[in-house]
């Protein structure tokens, strides 16, 4: 290797050594930083696809569950003809599920985790919305984003980015009807979770 013809290079060229230890720092940081950086990438992606659902959306709000207690909703949308409720779930790994079952898997590098089937609290909260808003449709959707598979599938209610239904997509959504924006009104008094607005 000529070493000569390298340093007489970076003589000539006063800009190659100081970008060359540019390149290498940020390399040696995206390196570093590799799993927060796919993380938020995920997150990113996940936020871009739920946004792309429905007319309007409020995120975040607190309902009552009609027991002395409330609900915290992820995002209530406004479809055309009917309101979506649609509940977060961040699970990652394969996901088996069904409809009937009171507890879910999660497997995640050989190890399992059950948790609670998810479908029961949505319910409670579709129930929840629809009481304050009788006079339309309201229905409840899971989310999970793009770590979660389903190697034996996953009931209708589940939605990720990969079957979100083409009606659903605001570029798809005629207009709404008059007593969807009624109901709508109703429901932008429900109080948000945090200091932040719910209205997107």
């Amino acid at each position: 290797m000529n070493f000569e013809y390298y340093i007489d290079l970076v003589r000539t060229n006063k800009f190659i050594l100081p970008v060359s230890i540019l390149v290498l720092l940020i390399i040696f940081i995206l390196i570093i930083n590799w799993r927060n950086l796919r993380s938020q990438w995920f997150e990113w992606r996940t936020r871009r696809c739920l946004n792309q659902i429905g007319i309007k959306q409020l995120k975040n709000v607190i309902c009552a569950d009609g027991l002395d207690g409330n609900f915290k909703i992820d995002r209530l949308v406004m479809l055309h003809n009917s309101i979506l409720l649609i509940a977060f779930k961040p699970y990652s790994g394969n996901i088996y599920c069904a409809e009937g079952i009171p507890e879910w898997t999660q497997l995640i590098d050989q190890k399992s985790y059950k948790f609670s089937n998810p479908l029961y609290e949505l319910e409670n909260q579709v129930v929840a919305i629809q009481n304050l808003v009788p006079k339309v449709t309201v229905r409840g959707m899971l989310f999970f984003d793009h770590s979660a598979t389903f190697p034996r599938g996953h009931p209708d209610t589940v939605m990720h980015p990969g079957n979100i239904p083409e009606f659903f997509l605001r570029s798809d959504c005629p207009e709404p009807q008059l007593d969807i924006m009624q109901s709508w009104k109703t429901l932008l008094e429900l109080p948000p979770a945090g200091n932040q607005s719910a209205v997107a």
